[in-house]
């Protein structure tokens, strides 16, 4: 592997340990890209900071909340806001220039996109004039507990939708679930792995197997493992199927070069073994 790809491919888990949360954000995270870590630290202060808020407005009132250190708490919401936005923007050029991450990723960082943005811009009409940056004629302290409504409202929607959708909330719900685990707690820990999974794409660019195949999406690491898991839960599948995806999973070279630089230490050899028992216990299950 040339030098200057070896910055890149660090390997950060041989020893296949799970990283704490503290670990994924401060350690992992910024080994990915340093806009992914502005991004992951701006929405977990920016959550932080607006419970804090929304518990003020409800239990305080809009006047006091911007009084005193009500203030202090603003400008750390805004800021955080701001993390996001620049974070954002360098994930948006990532998705646009990296391939791996844009099949990682799929069709649903569209959708975590556009509530994003949504999210952002009132956010960004309700900080400038609070703040004095600019005046906007009509804009009373009726405006700012509405445009904050709206901005609850979206994040409301927002972790409904992506919930469901498989987004980037299921995604950290999920990285919080498989956080606490245990390895042992099967086919749970497996099942988890899916949605927990940070869509980053690393696993995709080092795969031996993924160019031997010119680069076939189904060969992609994270693509055979997510379309085994929802095959896995729906379980409305036919024996040639699991045959089918039997024998993709048999593709894996068990290099584990994926496991090494994935930031969640996910052991994909153990994980296609795995699955692989599992078929060959649905594929005899169909069966009889």
């Amino acid at each position: 592997m040339a030098k200057s790809k070896e910055s890149i491919y660090r390997l950060s888990s041989l020893k296949m340990e799970k990283p704490g949360l503290l670990a994924l954000l401060f350690k992992r995270s910024p080994r990915r890209s340093v806009t992914s870590f502005l991004f992951h630290l701006g929405v977990w202060c920016n959550i932080i900071t607006g419970l804090i808020m929304e518990v003020a407005f409800l239990t305080i009132g809009v006047s006091d909340v911007f009084s005193g250190w009500g203030w202090l708490l603003s400008w750390a919401h805004g800021i955080t806001g701001f993390l996001i936005i620049v974070g954002g923007i360098g994930i948006i050029t990532q998705y646009i220039r990296n391939p791996a991450f844009r099949l990682a990723y799929g069709k649903v960082f569209f959708l975590d996109l556009a509530f994003l943005a949504a999210f952002a811009i009132v956010g960004l009409v309700q900080f400038f004039p609070v703040f004095g940056f600019i005046s906007i004629v009509g804009f009373t302290p009726t405006s700012i507990k509405w445009l904050g409504t709206l901005h609850m409202i979206i994040i409301y929607v927002w972790i409904v939708v992506s919930l469901i959708a498989g987004g980037a909330i299921r995604h950290a719900v999920a990285t919080i679930a498989w956080r606490v685990i245990k390895p042992e707690s099967r086919p749970t820990g497996l099942m988890v792995f899916a949605d927990a999974c940070g869509k980053c794409g690393r696993c995709i660019e080092v795969c031996p197997t993924f160019k031997a195949f010119n680069n076939s999406p189904i060969e992609a690491p994270i693509i055979k493992l997510r379309k085994y898991y929802q095959m896995h839960r729906s379980k409305r599948f036919t024996p040639s199927e699991i045959r089918l995806l039997s024998e993709q999973l048999a593709t894996c070279a068990q290099c584990n070069l994926c496991a090494g630089v994935c930031p969640f230490s996910f052991n994909y050899a153990a994980l296609y073994q795995e699955m692989l028992r599992n078929a060959q216990q649905l594929a005899l299950a169909k069966t009889i």
